[in-house]
């Protein structure tokens, strides 16, 4: 499909009205058979579309679509500043890896937005379900002069700048599942993903991917998806994703450049509230090991801290249920 066609179609016809095909195609320049094989793809992407008799289609519900202006226009005066980029893509792989393509040099403070991801994918290499034009799927470049040991707890950061975000468009409840998907009332609303490279001594240059499910259409209830989800137009049925990521871009370049300049102490107390796990009993794989135990928080490195019958655990990755009783 050609990604800017289906973009431009989308946009018409986000206009709400019933758009012949014979307009369609003189707006595009092409025949109505084209426009008619644009429809079938844009509905092969979950777009519902309906083909009115006499009449042309139209969106089944509008979609916003992004808008490098629009969400650039919503930003504060600081944060674009510290931008040295920002793209709006139709479709990438993900957008983690369409910033990783650039040069090392060339990441720091550049940012890629798209409307879907055809290879998304969250901790441990899972698939991220992304239909087009639903949801925010974001990546952020930034370098940093610490060593790797020290931004052990970046991700912790990343998942704290989200709920910051989250909590400015009017959320509440939400909360941080060890070490950066964030839930709302049990469910997953945000999957994070930080990936870093860099020299042991510094610097390093990390790559901060954020998804987050916005208005998930009705056929994902059926779509393969492996754990329970939610997504905002529940709680906040009128959110805009472009006024979201402008709040992600904020809250990011705000944070991390706190992080960078402090560590972790300023962001200590805010995790203590936003800890979804502490307290709770909890399975975690670990490699080809399952450990049990009650959360008892986190270390200074951002290590989960897990009470077994097996002592006092410190662990930096695994995936956690929730436990047994």
């Amino acid at each position: 499909m050609q990604t800017d066609v289906a973009q431009r179609l989308v946009r018409y016809l986000s206009a709400g009205e019933t758009i012949s095909g014979a307009t369609i195609a003189g707006q595009l320049g092409c025949s109505r058979t084209a426009v008619w094989k644009q429809v079938q793809s844009l509905r092969s992407l979950g777009i519902e579309i309906d083909a009115v008799a006499g009449q042309g289609y139209r969106l089944q519900e509008p979609l916003e679509l992004l808008d490098p202006d629009l969400i650039l226009d919503a930003m504060d005066q600081t944060t674009r500043h510290k931008l040295n980029g920002l793209s709006v893509s139709a479709s990438v792989d993900s957008t983690n890896s369409a910033l990783q393509q650039l040069t090392l040099a060339q990441q720091h403070g550049v940012a890629i937005v798209a409307e879907q991801q055809l290879a998304g994918r969250g901790r441990r290499g899972r698939h991220w379900h992304s239909p087009f034009g639903r949801n925010l799927y974001l990546s952020l470049g930034w370098k940093f002069e610490q060593s790797i040991a020290e931004l052990g707890c970046l991700s912790l950061v990343l998942a704290l700048s989200v709920a910051r975000a989250l909590s400015r468009v009017g959320l509440n409840g939400h909360r941080i599942k060890w070490p950066n998907d964030l839930l709302l009332e049990g469910r997953k609303l945000c999957g994070c993903l930080a990936e870093v490279q860099g020299d042991a001594q510094g610097p390093c240059h990390a790559v901060l991917g954020v998804g987050v499910n916005i208005h998930m259409p009705a056929a994902a209830a059926n779509a393969n998806i492996d754990q329970p989800w939610t997504d905002l137009r529940q709680s906040l049925p009128g959110c805009s994703r472009n006024a979201l990521a402008a709040l992600l871009l904020e809250e990011l370049t705000l944070q991390l450049s706190l992080f960078s300049s402090q560590g972790f102490k300023p962001f200590e107390e805010e995790w203590e509230r936003l800890d979804g796990l502490k307290g709770q009993l909890v399975d975690i794989n670990v490699g080809n090991r399952s450990l049990h135990g009650r959360v008892a928080g986190i270390d200074k490195q951002g290590a989960l801290l897990l009470d077994t019958t097996e002592g006092l655990q410190h662990l930096h990755s695994g995936e956690v249920s929730f436990g047994r009783l």
